[in-house]
């Protein structure tokens, strides 16, 4: 059974600093703690946040797309507009009107499709998906109500997508993020291609993407090496493609992440922002969200396991120093 990457991240840095890593998880690597010199820290993988610095009411808000577009919105930061609406109604007596799903395609229709669509505590791209009308609206509720109870409605953004990462008030890197796309063998057709992406994608945990995603074009048959993109969700997870990992941080992105992590009051937290100025010159940057749980398989990737190692030997270093007297 392979560890979960913060696992793996937490073990290399505790044998990097001289600490102990004790799975409590039957080897599963979802639950750990990191002891040196009588302290310790826990953390884990899956729901547990794997970053001990981020205490549990930043931690929670981040989680939640609304409440932390809320804080943002507090503090000037500018977000995707949008509106929250729910999928279930088993506690809709709690709420004030106008949040359900017949009030969802009332918003959608006044918005204007397409429109894109994101579980209010989703991941990893999972269910966030271009909706290109009311009836696609409509199977989207459906579908998406299995799982999640609310669901974000925003307008269309295009643009490119940038990631940056801060830890204690320092951009660590920035990345850059590509649609997922399909690759034509010139005997596939589109759909058979979709169906293939989907069974890739699951194996991760993530939603399939809707054969709507391909714009009533599945049965045509892409020539080989033709790359058909699919336009919405860009995580990694999900099939998404990273273009390139720096620690140059340009320094437009790099303000507005730092602002945002801060509003939060996030010690570890990553940025996704779209720059949508007619130029590519971060003039007209937005965030799209702000993850304080950040996986960080794309440095894994890029063979910058040293970076991992630097951001997870500092934090472990803060928590379990003698002069902090938390634990």
């Amino acid at each position: 059974m392979s560890l979960p990457d913060s696992a793996r991240y937490a073990k290399d840095a505790a044998e990097a600093i001289g600490a102990a890593f004790e799975d409590l998880d039957r080897g599963g690597g979802y639950l750990f703690r990191i002891s040196k010199d009588g302290r310790f820290v826990l953390g884990g993988g899956g729901n547990v946040c794997a970053y001990p610095v981020n205490g549990a009411g930043p931690y929670t808000i981040s989680r939640d797309k609304a409440h932390t577009k809320a804080v943002l919105t507090s503090r000037d930061v500018p977000v995707i507009p949008g509106g929250l609406f729910f999928a279930q109604t088993r506690r809709a007596a709690l709420r004030g009107p106008g949040r359900e799903a017949a009030d969802a395609a009332v918003f959608a229709g006044k918005l204007g499709y397409p429109v894109f669509c994101k579980p209010n505590l989703g991941s990893r791209g999972t269910f966030a998906e271009v909706v290109r009308d009311e009836a696609g609206l409509n199977d989207y509720i459906a579908r998406v109500a299995l799982d999640f109870e609310a669901f974000l409605i925003e307008p269309m953004m295009r643009g490119a997508e940038h990631r940056v990462l801060v830890q204690d008030g320092e951009a660590v890197f920035h990345s850059t993020k590509s649609e997922p796309g399909l690759v034509g063998d010139g005997r596939a057709n589109l759909g058979a291609l979709l169906e293939a992406l989907n069974h890739r994608v699951a194996s991760e945990g993530v939603s399939a993407l809707p054969v709507s995603v391909l714009g009533g074009d599945e049965a045509r048959v892409p020539a080989a090496g033709e790359r058909v993109v699919l336009t919405g969700r860009r995580n990694l997870s999900a099939a998404g493609e990273v273009e390139q990992v720096s620690e140059d941080v340009p320094e437009a992105l790099r303000t507005l992440a730092v602002r945002s992590v801060e509003a939060l009051g996030l010690r570890v937290g990553a940025v996704d922002l779209f720059d949508v100025s007619p130029d590519g010159d971060y003039s007209d940057l937005v965030v799209i969200e702000v993850n304080g749980n950040p996986g960080l398989r794309t440095l894994e990737n890029a063979g910058r396991m040293d970076l991992i190692r630097r951001i997870w030997t500092r934090m472990l270093n803060a928590c379990l120093s003698t002069e902090n007297t938390s634990s």
